[in-house]
């Protein structure tokens, strides 16, 4: 008889184990073990009550598997449909024994952990390339690659960003042969040794935009068609002074129209600042009258347009949008932006599409800090000239825009936009900036960081110190669900009765405080392709001391063809045949 006792046992506390695995590890539901049970159960009992003891005997313990298995089982279920919310959802998708099972991916599972939590590990989306942060391979501290990949980098000065900027961006420059362009708002002299270093390992051009370097390459905003000029030329007065660009936009698109009608095309800017005041308007107007037939819409609009240049109205829109041009285009010198002259006689500077059609590794060092308005003009004029050479170049590029905040103050429309572009024409854009409310806090525009988070693949956020900031983060990271107990006491809290209550609660995954605990070269990483938010310490990527190519001599295949006039006295004669509309391939 004992043995028989404990062979019971032990069938029952196997069937206990088996519904146990069932729920935690498995999609089969308890149900399955109901008929059964049942079965087992009945038959058991027929042959008690039938006086075959030695047939009991032997389905007995067989039947205990299954009947403490449903009995357990059953509980555990009615437990989960009423925790509500995801643990009820599993619990009411769990599957009959002939149904198939869920389709996952390779190393994907969906289990029960402990307090009830329902743990949905995910590998990492095999169609996205990824480049470990750490120091090993693992999938939860990665960050994603390719096109429309952006990436949101937050953190404290001195608390490890640039190191993870820095391997991301050597990662799709040296791995992807991805065109490099950093929009960098102070001009750190150590970030720029870090790049000529890069563009030398990847054997691409190094080009350096730097109103105060004397060794600065010269820029060429203004490519294309005269009405992308024109658009392009004015955007960086468009949200300051929007009464300026409207009247400046119509004056500017007239004027390219005959600049380029004049063969006085692609215009340096310190031309087209010349050009685009109103008292260079009857030069502009003596070019109108040497145009042919062909040009006969031309010239009408110029003679119509003539009259409201010279009304006071007029005179006066664009005496101010003229010198607010000069001051969002010369950047504070006109150095940077005057073509350079080859050693063939050439009138040269750099095109950005050029320029990402070569990979180069390109860099614009504002100075915000001594040169703030021109650096705001900057920013915008890039964006809105990136936003173009993307879809001409045709080249999978990275761009990084340094103190994020600085560049969305200004550019808030622009820097979207180019989130955008990135989708779709092989882009990946890395935001840095010191705290992740920067955005809102320097534009005043709340709920603009919820929806510029929406066009990010990841965060890294290395510490932060304001509560708003890891507040923030900690939402962004999600919650998890969990069963809470709570004790009765007595005795002021000495002694516990027996007696409690348990209660479904969620929790964060990574804790507020947790970003305030950051030490330097820590971060945490979250990403919509892989498994939950992981803290860990990022892999500094060392790069050999190399000098990369520069531009000079001859002309370089990152620069395009400039008028070489600055200004409109001396212009040569037309060119015959020469028809609005007719772009240049180099132009």
């Amino acid at each position: 008889m004992f043995y028989e006792l404990a062979a019971l046992g032990v069938a029952g506390i196997s069937g206990v184990v088996l519904a146990w695995f069932m729920r935690r590890g498995s999609t089969l539901s308890i149900r399955n073990l109901y008929m059964p049970a049942t079965i087992g159960l009945g038959a058991t009992l027929c042959f008690l009550a039938s006086g075959r003891i030695a047939l009991a005997a032997i389905l007995a313990p067989l039947c205990a598997v299954t009947v403490a298995a449903a009995l357990a089982g059953r509980r555990w279920r009615l437990h989960d449909l009423g925790a509500g919310e995801e643990l009820r959802q599993h619990e009411l998708s769990r599957r009959w024994l002939w149904q198939p099972p869920p389709v996952r991916q390779a190393g994907e599972r969906v289990y029960i952990a402990s307090q009830g939590e329902l743990v949905h590990r995910r590998p990492w989306t095999p169609k996205v390339p990824r480049i470990a942060m750490g120091a090993g391979e693992e999938e939860g501290f990665s960050l994603p690659l390719g096109q429309g990949q952006h990436v949101f980098l937050a953190g404290a000065t001195g608390s490890g960003k640039t190191t993870t900027a820095r391997r991301l961006l050597a990662t799709r420059t040296l791995q992807e042969q991805a065109a490099l362009l950093v929009l960098d708002q102070r001009g750190d002299e150590h970030d720029v040794e870090q790049l000529r270093r890069l563009a030398a390992a990847a054997e691409v051009p190094f080009v350096l935009i730097d109103p105060l370097a004397p060794n600065s390459d010269r820029y060429q905003p203004l490519w294309g068609a005269p009405a992308q000029v024109a658009a392009r030329a004015v955007e960086p007065i468009k949200a300051s002074e929007p009464y300026y660009y409207d009247m400046l936009r119509l004056h500017l698109d007239v004027v390219c129209r005959l600049l380029y009608a004049g063969d006085l095309w692609p215009p340096s800017v310190p031309l087209l600042v010349e050009a685009a005041h109103p008292a260079q308007y009857p030069a502009l107007l003596q070019i109108a009258e040497q145009l042919d037939g062909r040009h006969a819409t031309l010239k009408r609009r110029a003679r119509q347009h003539e009259a409201w240049v010279g009304s006071s109205k007029g005179r006066e829109a664009l005496d101010g949008g003229a010198s607010r041009l000069e001051v969002a285009l010369a950047l504070a010198t006109r150095e940077i932006v005057t073509p350079r002259v080859t050693t063939d006689g050439e009138a040269v500077a750099v095109g950005l599409a050029q320029a990402m059609t070569q990979r180069a590794v390109v860099m614009w060092r504002l100075h915000a800090d001594v040169m703030p308005d021109e650096a705001a003009a900057m920013s915008v004029l890039v964006l809105a000239d990136l936003h173009d050479a993307a879809a001409h170049a045709g080249v999978p590029w990275t761009l990084l825009l340094d103190e994020f905040g600085a560049v969305i103050q200004t550019a808030a429309t622009r820097a979207t936009a180019i989130l955008q572009r990135g989708r779709t024409h092989g882009g990946q854009v890395v935001v840095a900036t010191q705290s992740v409310i920067d955005a809102e806090a320097l534009t005043q525009q709340v709920g603009l960081l919820a929806s510029l988070t929406d066009n990010f693949s990841a965060v890294v956020a290395h510490r932060q110190i304001a509560p708003e900031s890891r507040d923030w983060l900690a939402k962004l990271m999600g919650t998890r669900a969990l069963w809470q107990s709570t004790n009765q006491t007595s005795g002021h809290g000495a002694q516990h009765s027996g007696q409690g209550s348990s209660r479904r609660v969620r929790e964060f995954r990574i804790g507020s405080d947790v970003f305030a605990e950051l030490e330097q070269g820590e971060a945490v990483i979250y990403t919509t392709h892989g498994p939950d938010p992981k803290r860990g310490r990022i892999e500094p990527t060392e790069l050999l001391a190399a000098q990369p190519q520069r531009i000079g001599g001859a002309k370089d295949e990152c620069e395009l063809l400039v008028h070489p006039l600055d200004t409109l006295e001396g212009r040569p004669a037309l060119r015959p045949g020469r028809v609005v509309g007719e772009i240049d391939p180099d132009g």
